[in-house]
């Protein structure tokens, strides 16, 4: 038995309220706080190895759990959906309108759907239980383990009204962890742990 732990970024800063995407936006000290937290979390679970984003608010929250001691591997499998509106400001009050821009823009303009997301997500996942036998941690970011969530469940990809729905209790906020325990017989999922 092993367990992959799930690890969304901590808080970043975005003073000036845009859709960051792969954009190099650093922590905030309280995200260095929650990083802090995750570390102390990790402590004892004999974690081998960190999976990563190499999207630096990622990176910035594997290192300081790694602390020098867990080798990270970056993949870009685990990057931030690709979409050519990062780095435009967020309309307020209206979460709609952001997922509309993320989501519903043409693949002309060099965006990712979904789909797109769920089917690199998916590859990454394939290949690391061909033979997983230790703990690792996989840190993304929230829509690439949401669509993590729907590859180990197995559930029909959500459509655009459901992923804006704010009240979503399996997308991970920011600091946060789910752990999937993986056994031949299958894996679980655990409850998310909000740091």
């Amino acid at each position: 038995m092993s367990s992959l732990y799930l690890v969304r970024h901590c808080e970043y800063d975005n003073p000036r309220n845009i859709l960051p995407g792969r954009l190099p936006v650093e922590l905030s000290e309280k995200g260095k706080k929650q990083a802090r937290k995750l570390t102390e979390y990790f402590k004892d679970k004999s974690i081998a190895k960190i999976h990563s984003s190499a999207v630096l608010r990622c990176k910035q929250t594997s290192e300081i759990i790694s602390s020098n001691a867990i080798p990270i591997v970056y993949d870009k499998r685990l990057l931030e959906i690709h979409s050519a509106y990062q780095g435009i400001a967020r309309e307020p009050n209206d979460p709609l309108k952001e997922y509309e821009y993320f989501y519903g823009h043409i693949p002309e303009l060099g965006g990712e759907s979904l789909y797109d997301i769920y089917t690199r997500m998916a590859s990454f996942f394939e290949e690391l239980l061909l033979d997983l036998h230790e703990n690792v941690i996989v840190c993304s970011h929230g829509d690439p383990l949401y669509m993590a969530y729907y590859w180990f469940t197995k559930k029909p990809l959500p459509s655009i009204n459901e992923v804006s729905d704010p009240n979503l209790s399996d997308y991970q906020e920011k600091a946060s962890v789910r752990e999937v325990v993986v056994e031949q017989s299958g894996h679980t999922l655990r409850p998310i742990l909000q740091f």
